[in-house]
Parts: structure tokens; C-alpha cells; sequence
């Protein structure tokens, strides 16, 4: 992904599933904002035992300021009990090491609300490419959800537009995620719907970064 002036891209160091794959890995882009997660397609049911191993040991780096994406697809990755299994447990690694989680989450939102209710973490979790109804964003933001608005925000119909017009600007992230399209697009409409100066809302987004970070 080619950056653009004034952007800051987080460069997603997914956790390989397979052992070749192990022997290669290596923290890459390190001069950039690092995540690092299992993400529930790439769970490998007979070696995810050494991909939380490998990740409990990549987290304690200092370049590497989430754990991500992690969490649950029903429609597709490993079945949906051993995503919910690891996912807790990347959420304990994320816990140990005092750094925010980035969720991937696909119709699995009933899980996750169970799962926060059960685990009751102390690290900020962050749900990226939220584009559900707008009454599943109150249940997250009511919990201490942060959400993490992306192209969704291009189309005026679409349910992540709903969810702008309401959501608390201090839980608000906004995002491409790896799409074609200008992030800077994204913060004009997003501007535009709060009424805002798009430096101020720049600024926002910025202070609830570091709010997570420190």
C-alpha cells in the first residue's frame, strides 16, 4: 500500500499458519505502527498452539503497539468454537503485554459481546471495519467498544454512515483497511457529517490513538 502524505499506515503482521512459513517469519516495515495477530482465517487447527507461542513472543516487541486483527468470522476461517478459543486467548496475550486488540468480527457480534462479558479486559478492543446496524454499535460502544470506520463511509445508505452521525467522537477510528481508495476521502465525509473542521477531527482521531498507546 503506497502511503500518502501526512497518513499513518499500521502494517498488520499476521502470524503464519503453516510451519514453513514459521521458519521465515520476521517482523516486517518496523520504522511504522505494527499489529500483530492469528486472524481467524489463517488458524491452523494443528499448529495454533505455536502460532500463540510465536505471538506471545512477537507481542513483547516495541514496535508492535496492537495485537490484530483477531477475532471471529462465521463465515469463514476455523470453526467457530477454536476461533472463540484462540481469540481469548489472544486477548490474554494482549493483556499481558498491556496493548490494545483490533477485531475482526463477521455476524459473530453476540459471540464477542459474550466474550468481553466473560474475559472483562483491561486493554482497549477496537472493532475495524464496522459497517453492522446501528443498534449492534450501541451494545459495543455501551461496553467500551472502540469502532473503526472505513469505506463504508462512501456510500450514504450504508450502515457505518448511520453510526457516524451518533457515535461519541472519542471512540471513533476511521480506516481504508487495504482498499483502493483515499484515506483522506474517508475523513472529508466523515468531516462533513459531523459538522466539523477536518483538521480538528484529524486531531480527534489522533488523541484517541494515543489514549490507547500512552
Amino acid at each position: 500500500m503506497k502511503k500518502q502524505a501526512d497518513e499513518q499506515i499500521i502494517f498488520n503482521e499476521i502470524i503464519p499458519d503453516s510451519e514453513q512459513a514459521f521458519e521465515d517469519f520476521g517482523l516486517q516495515n518496523v520504522d511504522n505502527w505494527l499489529s500483530a495477530g492469528i486472524h481467524p482465517w489463517y488458524i491452523n487447527e494443528k499448529l495454533y498452539n505455536l502460532q500463540l507461542k510465536k505471538l506471545a513472543s512477537v507481542a513483547k516487541d516495541s514496535n508492535i503497539k496492537f495485537i490484530g486483527e483477531c477475532g471471529l468470522d462465521r463465515l469463514k476461517g476455523a470453526t467457530l468454537p477454536l476461533q472463540e478459543e484462540i481469540f481469548i486467548k489472544q486477548i490474554r496475550i494482549a493483556e499481558d503485554v498491556k496493548k490494545p486488540v483490533i477485531i475482526h468480527c463477521v455476524k459473530c457480534y453476540n459471540e464477542l459481546l459474550s466474550i468481553k462479558k466473560i474475559v472483562h479486559p483491561r486493554i482497549p478492543m477496537i472493532v475495524h471495519g464496522f459497517n453492522a446496524k446501528i443498534e449492534i454499535a450501541r451494545q459495543l460502544l455501551d461496553k467500551g467498544f472502540y469502532l473503526s470506520l472505513g469505506g463504508a463511509l462512501l456510500h450514504a445508505d450504508s450502515n457505518a454512515m448511520k453510526v457516524l452521525q451518533e457515535i461519541p467522537l472519542e471512540k471513533i477510528f476511521l480506516e481504508t483497511d487495504d482498499k483502493d481508495i483515499s484515506i483522506i476521502d474517508i475523513y472529508q465525509k466523515a468531516a462533513e457529517v459531523r459538522e466539523l473542521p477536518m483538521e480538528e477531527l484529524e486531531k480527534v482521531v489522533f488523541d484517541n490513538y494515543l489514549g490507547l498507546v500512552g
